[in-house]
């Protein structure tokens, strides 16, 4: 688990730019998510950067 100060996980500095993305999830979907966060302790920005990032092992 990645520490996080506050409600405000630190950003790192990458030298690429950055893509806003917007996801739409069905009410079932969205509570699942926030359900993992709130039992894992992470944001829900960290989690689905890692889901991403983890494709690259695929």
């Amino acid at each position: 688990m990645h520490e996080i100060h506050g409600d405000i996980m630190p950003r790192k500095v990458i030298n690429e730019p950055i893509k806003r993305l917007t996801i739409e999830l069905p009410e079932s979907e969205y509570h699942l998510l926030e359900e993992y966060c709130l039992k894992k302790q992470e944001t829900k920005r960290h989690v689905i950067r890692f889901l991403i990032q983890s494709l690259r092992n695929k």
